[in-house]
């Protein structure tokens, strides 16, 4: 399967510099220049499906790029086990008030008050991309993704951290990343069951969305 991951436009809680999480701001007028930009760089690409996490601003950036390729947006899957890492009360928070550093860390694994750690992120998006992989592995797929659940995809596509070599994954605004899974490194497998964080209302669309809630 080739994959094309690309975070959301940009929304005016990203403006502020504040934690987005799982609240639920949609593009502002830069973002959605910045998904029709993207349209762009996927022209020449194509891909056989979209599958966007199930936040208003994640579905409304993968709406903007079907219509630039021409693509119904009925094909838009809405993967509800792609939604953002969950930061609780921390939510709606300036960025400079905490330690991001230390949050988005695979080895301080550092958990949020009502949120998640990063592991727990991995747990549910891992586990749902292996099996997504196995389903559609002939496939071309677009998946348009929130700032964690980008860095969780990256280590998925290309390894998980080492200790004393964790990479920064860069997170721009509809920048498009190019994976192949017959790439995947061979550590890449489940993980044991996230903690019981409950899952967010979807947001975007409506009630005729694709919704994939059965892997």
């Amino acid at each position: 399967m080739i994959a094309y991951v690309v975070m959301h436009g940009q929304t005016d809680y990203d403006v502020e510099g504040r934690i987005i999480g799982n609240s639920d701001p949609p593009l502002n007028d830069t973002g959605r220049a910045q998904a029709r930009e993207a349209v762009a760089g996927l022209q020449s690409h194509g891909s056989d499906m979209i599958l966007s996490s199930p936040q208003i601003r994640t579905m409304e950036t993968a709406e903007i790029i079907a219509d630039g390729l021409g693509l119904d947006r009925g094909k838009i899957t809405k993967g509800l086990k792609l939604y953002e890492r969950a930061f609780g009360d921390l939510e709606g928070m300036l960025v400079s008030e905490v330690d991001m550093f230390a949050l988005s860390s695979w080895f301080s694994n550092t958990a949020t008050p009502h949120g998640e750690t990063i592991k727990d992120t991995a747990n549910r998006v891992i586990s749902y991309m292996n099996n997504m992989v196995k389903i559609f592995r002939t496939k071309t797929m677009l998946l348009v993704v929130p700032e964690h659940v980008l860095r969780v995809l990256f280590w998925f596509f290309t390894g998980l951290p080492e200790m004393g070599k964790e990479r920064i994954v860069e997170t721009n605004h509809c920048k498009i990343y190019e994976f192949n899974t017959d790439e995947i490194p061979p550590e890449i497998k489940d993980y044991e069951p996230a903690a019981d964080i409950p899952e967010p209302d979807g947001g975007g669309g409506g009630d005729d969305d694709v919704v994939d809630d059965t892997l």
